[in-house]
């Protein structure tokens, strides 16, 4: 069990596992690819209260284990991830922290984690899609400086569907890319060429396309 808050300063209990297998319940990855994971209703005032907790997703079919962290926990993971080390002030030793266990994948905030789950459950590799992805932000147009996140929706057939939030106010932009030039970006890959944007992918254990591309940055790639 879980208390949660709501708007309306009511708190209440809910249920809460924190550690899904996704190859026995199915059914919570269409929860989670259609935002009703984590959604609650307030028995006070009856709004939906979507939360964010620590989440760990055991998927032994596409050989991962993914770690949902909430979006406030960002920099603390980004951190752990970069291998930065801890400092008590009082007796300057270094503190200790396993912010991931062993084998574990990071995702950071709901989008990531709806993404991540959307893209796995159409037997595509993530850290092929999170490279046509950056590929796509720095030959695209119009997003100089502007706060882009662009997001795997879905594939149907031969077309990879991409959703952009920030390129107009409170729109989402909807980018059709075919699957062919995600199977040229794996086979690049494969032959060992962009090994540049391929490494940049990584901070540890965390792989995402803002690695290279920060929101924001003017449309100049990392690396």
């Amino acid at each position: 069990m879980q208390k949660i808050t709501c708007k309306c300063d009511c708190s209440f209990d809910v249920e809460y596992e924190k550690t899904i297998d996704l190859d026995v319940q199915t059914a919570v990855k269409e929860k989670i690819k259609n935002g009703s994971f984590l959604s609650f209703v307030c028995p006070s005032c009856g709004s939906k209260v979507n939360i964010e907790l620590e989440t760990e997703f055991v998927w032994k079919s596409k050989k991962t284990t993914l770690l949902f962290v909430p979006e406030k926990k960002r920099m603390e993971c980004l951190a752990f991830c970069a291998g930065a080390v801890r400092i008590d002030a009082e007796n300057n030793k270094k503190i200790k922290t396993e912010f991931l266990k062993k084998g574990q994948t990071p995702v950071i905030g709901y989008p990531e984690l709806a993404d991540r789950i959307a893209v796995l459950d159409a037997d595509l590799d993530p850290e092929i899609v999170e490279a046509v992805k950056f590929f796509l932000l720095d030959n695209g147009k119009n997003i100089k400086g502007k706060h882009i996140q662009i997001l795997f929706e879905k594939l149907v057939g031969d077309t990879i569907e991409f959703h952009l939030h920030g390129l107009r106010e409170k729109e989402v932009a909807v980018m059709r890319v075919p699957l062919s030039l995600y199977r040229s970006v794996e086979t690049d890959h494969k032959k060992g060429k962009q090994k540049e944007v391929f490494k940049a992918l990584w901070l540890g254990p965390y792989l995402s396309y803002k690695n290279i591309h920060a929101e924001g940055d003017d449309n100049e790639s990392a690396v």
